[in-house]
């Protein structure tokens, strides 16, 4: 699968290595230091390349997007449409403030849905911002059962099949946490942020705990 990556920080160009690893072809765009990224992808080789941020929604046929959350319309304009793209959204609604993070979007929403308001004709799906994921990468060659959880919120299930299935090949095990509303559940201080070691079994117990499924 094509892949394209909006926002190539940590997040970005983790996911996008562990992509190509597997196989996909992935184009990144959208950092502070462009010129990082012509060297992260000629680090990675033939499956990645780096791109424009319009160059790299076009040539996606799923895009991760992954910048700071303030420089979320910054990115949508860069990028032009998104209509009809599966748009992975990684992003947490927060800003550090004088002593502690300030929460950028109301309680009762997720940013996921906020974003989703200014590209409504994207099928958005939430997933990877409970944690770092460096985290899949201290347990890419674990066995199976000892992978890490990776929560999943949509409200497209075609989107969210495709999506577990790049969270797979990315060394982790996807989980659904419903639909898009509950992508708040996986932002500080819901239930499944800071989850960096938890393994499926955990993972779905606290899920039944929560939600009763």
């Amino acid at each position: 699968m094509r892949i394209g990556i909006i926002g190539s920080g940590k997040v970005g160009s983790t996911l996008g290595k562990l992509w190509a690893q597997a196989g996909h072809e992935v184009m990144f765009s959208f950092s502070r230091k462009p010129e990082r990224l012509k060297i992260l992808a000629q680090q990675i080789g033939s499956n990645a390349q780096n791109g424009t941020p319009a160059e790299a929604a076009s040539f996606g046929e799923a895009v991760l997007f992954a910048p700071n959350f303030c420089l979320i319309k910054e990115a949508i304009a860069q990028a032009g449409s998104l209509a009809d793209k599966i748009v992975i959204d990684t992003t947490n609604p927060y800003r550090w403030g004088s002593d502690s993070i300030v929460r950028m979007v109301d309680e009762n929403i997720s940013g996921a849905e906020e974003i989703l308001k200014l590209i409504p004709k994207a099928d958005l799906v939430k997933a990877y911002s409970s944690f770092q994921p460096s985290a899949l990468l201290r347990l890419a060659e674990h066995s199976l059962d000892q992978r890490l959880a990776v929560a999943i919120a949509s409200d497209y299930d075609d989107a969210k099949k495709i999506v577990s299935s790049l969270v797979e090949d990315s060394g982790g095990r996807p989980f659904d946490l419903g639909p898009l509303q509950n992508a708040r559940l996986m932002e500080i201080p819901g239930p499944f942020s800071y989850a960096d070691d938890m393994i499926l079994d955990d993972a779905l117990e606290r899920r039944f705990q929560i939600l009763g499924y």
